[in-house]
């Protein structure tokens, strides 16, 4: 495309310069960004530049010049892309590396003096994305002589590796994506190169994959976090329409997901495979989190979801679920496992996910974690599905915020055990067994004695715990109509009757007296459940 005339005389000073002391682009440049009244701005200059195959550009130059206004000016900004396409590869390596040097020192220095200035802190950031993307234009133009790729990229990926480390401590979310499709692109691209490069053997491009994996999966470490694609809410909405709490597709998650399908190219362009980084996530630590991030946001059709797979990622997923990290991969894994066949042998899953649905502050992740758990719980065998319900109804639960759900979840199990034709140790005598302290009685067992407080009761988080085992109760008089589980036992009704429905009968009165606005609705649910648990057992007999 012809240039604009203007343009023409400054592409005539921008050709060879007639004194070999001068740089013609670099003073120009000089004047675009110091006078205010400069003929012509770095937006001219990067036309021309682009236009023309003539032009020689010092990168060594104006790389470190035109760095110092990325970002804040525009023209600024393109051209040094411009020069990263179009000048000496091996100046601009040179350059950039130096470059980087100084951002880390500086992200270093934010960390240890900087962390309330957030807004610096991101900047540099923005700059750390930027800078990839000018490696990711210069590596491919790299022509080798006597290095070899392996030997060009080592100490390159080096210190891209510790930049990113730093930057990720400063980036947020948005910075924290963009961070990554620059990586990405980086990955790609490189790894490209090296696969075109004719002369370089087999092993040595295998060293350059694993040294561009490794880059991958420690910045996947500490950058995976800002991902957030909320795949377990999706899947939730797809799979338990009936059990999410709203949508989970927005303009926000979308993003995040359309990150994690770059970072999936990018571990597909390394020979990462799901079995593969299996293996390498039992070493543990960033590499095991970033193994995690990928296997969770594979795609399913690819990757079917297998319950076997939970055995070999499980304590990878405790610790991380420990820790509120990858919450969301965790969930999706946990959840689209347990959603097939199989059986788990050790519960400790569940333990890890019933703790974050007691005591996560996000409303949609408790949700989340909860079906999560009633999927999990039903891979358990049954006798220590049994165990484990007894620790999670007992008083001495870690989780007492579970206490309402936990009665749940015994409904479902049993209810499924009743309507096997096999043999189920939570369709037996040992159910009430074990857990008849804490299902058919109040907590504490003396609670409706003297000392009953009524104002202090409806406060607790005792009155919708008793309505859901009144709930379960009645519910399980109607369905084992067999008596396998000893519920029909006179002796059982007996104790039930002196333990628990008399005693909260004979307080009725006194907490319809006291119950106001907040409180009455849980009068009304307990004197129903009470009543119809009642009228179950005037019906059986």
């Amino acid at each position: 495309m012809a240039l604009e005339p203007r343009l023409v005389e400054l592409a005539a000073k921008l050709g060879p310069s007639a004194t070999p002391d001068e740089d013609p682009v670099l003073n120009i440049v000089t004047a675009a960004l110091d006078d205010k009244e400069a003929k012509w701005n770095l937006e001219d200059i990067n036309a021309v530049v682009l236009s023309s195959e003539d032009i020689q550009l010092n990168a060594l130059d104006l790389c470190p010049y035109l760095w110092q206004h990325v970002l804040e000016n525009e023209g600024a900004t393109r051209l040094l892309n411009t020069i990263s396409i179009k000048a000496s590869s091996k100046e601009c390596i040179i350059t950039l590396q130096e470059i980087q040097e100084t951002l880390s020192t500086n992200l270093s220095l934010w960390a240890q003096e900087d962390q309330e200035d957030e807004e610096a802190g991101h900047r540099l950031v923005e700059k750390l994305s930027f800078l990839l993307q000018l490696y990711s234009n210069i590596t491919p133009r790299l022509v080798l002589r006597k290095k070899g790729p392996l030997e060009t990229l080592d100490q390159l990926i080096k210190g891209i590796s510790t930049a990113l480390r730093l930057g990720s401590a400063a980036a947020d979310k948005g910075h924290g994506r963009k961070l990554l499709e620059s990586l990405s692109k980086f990955i790609v691209g490189v790894n490209r190169w090296v696969k075109a490069s004719s002369s370089v053997s087999d092993n040595e491009k295998n060293d350059c994959i694993d040294l561009l994996a490794t880059l991958l999966l420690n910045s996947l470490a500490t950058c995976g976090s800002y991902i957030q694609a909320n795949i377990a809410e999706r899947y939730l909405e797809n799979h338990f329409p009936r059990r999410y709490l709203h949508s989970s597709v927005d303009s926000e998650s979308l993003q995040g997901q359309e990150v994690a399908s770059l970072m999936i190219e990018s571990a597909k362009e390394l020979k990462l495979r799901p079995k593969s980084l299996l293996k390498l996530a039992s070493q543990g630590g960033g590499i095991a989190l970033a193994c995690i991030v990928l296997i969770a946001h594979w795609p399913i059709e690819e990757y079917a979801p297998e319950l076997q797979q939970l055995s070999q990622l499980g304590p990878q997923i405790e610790f991380l679920l420990q820790s509120s990290s990858l919450v969301d991969e965790c969930m999706f894994l946990l959840m689209s496992r347990a959603n097939t066949q199989g059986e788990l042998e050790v519960d400790t899953l569940a333990s890890a996910v019933a703790a974050l649905a007691s005591s996560s502050p996000n409303p949609v992740q408790r949700n989340t974690a909860f079906v999560t758990l009633s999927l999990l719980v039903k891979k358990i065998p049954p006798p220590a599905r049994l165990a484990f319900f007894s620790e999670l109804l007992s008083n001495e639960n870690p989780f007492p915020q579970m206490g309402v759900a936990a009665v749940g979840l015994v409904k479902e199990s049993v209810l499924e055990a009743l309507a096997s034709p096999k043999k189920n140790i939570l369709a037996s005598n040992a159910l009430f067994g074990q857990l008849g302290r804490f299902l058919l009685r109040p907590d504490p067992l003396d609670l409706f004695g003297g000392r009953f407080d009524p104002k202090e009761f409806l406060t607790s988080s005792e009155p919708p715990r008793l309505i859901e085992c009144l709930g379960f109760y009645y519910t399980l008089l109607q369905r084992d109509t067999s008596n396998k589980t000893g519920i029909r036992d006179p002796s059982s009704v007996s104790d039930t009757r002196r333990g628990l429905l008399d005693p909260l009968a004979g307080c009725l009165d006194n907490l319809q007296s006291v119950a106001d606005e907040n409180s009455g609705m849980s009068v009304i649910a307990l004197q129903i459940a009470l009543e119809r648990a009642q009228d179950a057992l005037v019906n059986q007999r």
